[in-house]
């Protein structure tokens, strides 16, 4: 091995040994098996946790657990199936849990996604490949991390998938090419699907380029199209679900959204000074026009995308934003080669290598120049504890499969995916009828209650090949949120602690209203929650009284 290459190696293993260390290692405090799920801070990222859980308990995806599905027995499985499936897989072969599994496939994809975009842009220029990796750590820092710990995991596959596919286009002259390019096509398809959109773009883009400047042929042309063809085949028993679900339920509105609602979203100011050589990569970049790269038509054609917020393409926009340090890393290392090259005539790679380093050190926050963005390091075991998660493996395990649970009060409740994790058809109070009760001193036998579940895309269920109806539209909406006799229910669930004490007071009144029946008693407790099991469903179960 040339020293040269030893040096270019080792440098590509610590970069991506650093990627998994401020993507995962410092989240989940440096260990990979926890006893709980470790680091979800929002209601999606249980979402999909729970989903490749219910698969892997029923062993297929042909149809949502029930306890998903808002009760209903035979709703399809309409998201896009790849991450759960490799979730599951890998979950199978690691013996880790489904919730570490899953978690940790998002963060090592996202990372050598980088490595990946290395290897496109390499094919241009290695040394500014080098300069461009340090780059992609931002991916770990600021707004962008968000698309881990909130959840927004299928489109952080499904762009792996698209970097993917950046190399199988960089790589067309290989023979069989279109078999990895319809290969990732689909992957991004079964992914994240809105991301195809993004990959056709990219795919236009190239043949435009392309056609301009007279380097397309016939060849060319076919492994793209036998590349999408095979796409189509590989994905079409999922496309024929996504039409009839997602396709109606959200289908494309122009709309201009400058700001993600409720989301801190990535912006061009966030690479701060950095953003200099990004501007200079780009605006020399297109001095090689006429022999545009592979690396920088996928940069310039994502940058262009992640402004899609502008023209119709809202929170899609900015989920691909997320990766925008990988996609414009192109545009960073090459303006800051080229720029240095004016200075120093005799450039070797080590000094590539070094002054990746700096930039390296610059971003982990090492040293700390203003201006320069960097890693802030993330430690949290999330809003799931050691308490709420035996409470609900219990349920899970320990009751009847057609058991119906009521939640009561919970500060983590708001984010109402991980009470799918009881595996159970279960109902969550209305927080604002909970206090309104407690502000008339008033203990009740019905409640404004929510059927929680997951409705996006619709709750469809299959009559034939191409025709699907839906539970979501064909169901009266007091089904799902409404008033509801609590003496209905099999379980009870009472958090005993609160950030607002009051509120898990009342909890407990209620529960201790319950327990002078003599048919309600205390199934599980331990110091966080108490679980009522009710003996006699539809009896009158509790007095109403005031207090």
């Amino acid at each position: 091995m040339k020293l040269s290459d030893f040096f270019e190696n080792s440098y590509l293993i610590l970069i991506f040994s650093v990627l998994l260390l401020i993507g995962n290692a410092n989240l989940w405090d440096n260990e990979l098996k926890h006893d709980f799920p470790y680091g979800y801070l929002a209601s999606d990222a249980f979402q999909h946790q729970v989903r490749a859980e219910a698969i892997k308990d029923a062993g297929n995806f042909r149809l949502e657990a029930n306890y998903i599905s808002r009760s209903f027995e035979n709703a399809v499985g309409r998201y896009p199936p790849v991450i759960y499936h490799l979730a599951v897989i890998f979950s199978y072969l690691t013996k880790l849990e489904v919730y570490d599994s899953i978690y940790f496939i998002v963060f090592f994809l996202a990372s050598l996604s980088a490595i990946m975009m290395y290897l496109v842009i390499k094919g241009m220029s290695k040394n500014a490949a080098l300069l461009s990796l340090p780059l992609s750590l931002l991916v770990f820092a600021g707004p962008a991390y968000i698309g881990f710990t909130w959840g927004h995991w299928p489109s952080i596959v499904a762009q792996f998938f698209l970097v993917a596919l950046f190399w199988s286009i960089y790589r067309i002259e290989l023979e069989k090419s279109f078999l990895l390019i319809g290969i990732f096509l689909a992957a991004i398809i079964m992914a994240h699907t809105s991301e195809l959109v993004f990959a056709l773009f990219f795919i236009f883009v190239f043949l435009v380029i392309s056609f301009a400047f007279k380097k397309i042929d016939f060849n060319l042309l076919k492994k793209i199209i036998l590349g999408g063809i095979l796409a189509l085949m590989l994905s079409s028993y999922y496309l024929i679900i996504f039409r009839y679900s997602w396709f109606v339920a959200q289908p494309y509105s122009f709309a201009v959204k400058p700001l993600w609602e409720g989301n801190p979203g990535f912006y061009l100011v966030n690479f701060q000074l950095l953003l200099v050589f990004i501007l200079a990569g780009i605006l020399l970049s297109f001095a090689k026009i006429k022999n545009m790269h592979i690396a920088f038509l996928a940069g310039i054609s994502m940058l262009i995308m992640g402004f899609g917020n502008y023209f119709g393409f809202d929170s899609r926009a900015f989920q691909l934003r997320f990766f925008w340090p990988v996609y414009l890393s192109v545009f960073f290392g090459f303006g800051a080669y080229t720029i240095l090259r004016f200075f120093i005539k005799k450039w070797n790679l080590i000094y590539s290598i070094l002054l990746g380093a700096v930039f390296l050190i610059l971003i982990l926050g090492l040293i700390k120049i203003p201006y320069i963005p960097a890693y802030q390091k993330i430690t949290t075991q999330g809003i799931m504890d050691s308490f709420h998660w035996e409470g609900l493996k219990w349920l899970g395990e320990k009751t009847p499969e057609k058991a119906r649970v009521y939640f009561f009060y919970g500060d983590i409740y708001s984010q109402d995916a991980l009470l799918r994790n009881s595996k159970r058809v279960h109902f969550l109070v209305d927080p604002n009828d909970f206090i309104d009760n407690i502000n008339k001193r008033k203990i009740s036998r019905e409640y404004v209650t929510e059927l929680p579940g997951d409705g996006g895309g619709g709750i469809v269920y299959r009559k034939g090949l191409f025709s699907f109806g839906d539970y979501d539209r064909e169901t009266d909406r007091g089904y799902f949120f409404g008033k509801k006799d609590i003496c209905q229910f099999d379980y009870y669930v009472f958090d005993k602690v609160s950030s607002q004490q009051v509120l898990a007071q009342y909890n407990l009144l209620i529960a201790n209203e319950l327990l002078k029946n003599n048919f309600t008693s205390v199934a599980f407790e331990n110091q966080v929650l108490v679980i009522l099991k009710n003996n006699n469903v539809g009896a009158d179960c509790i007095e109403e009284r005031s207090f």
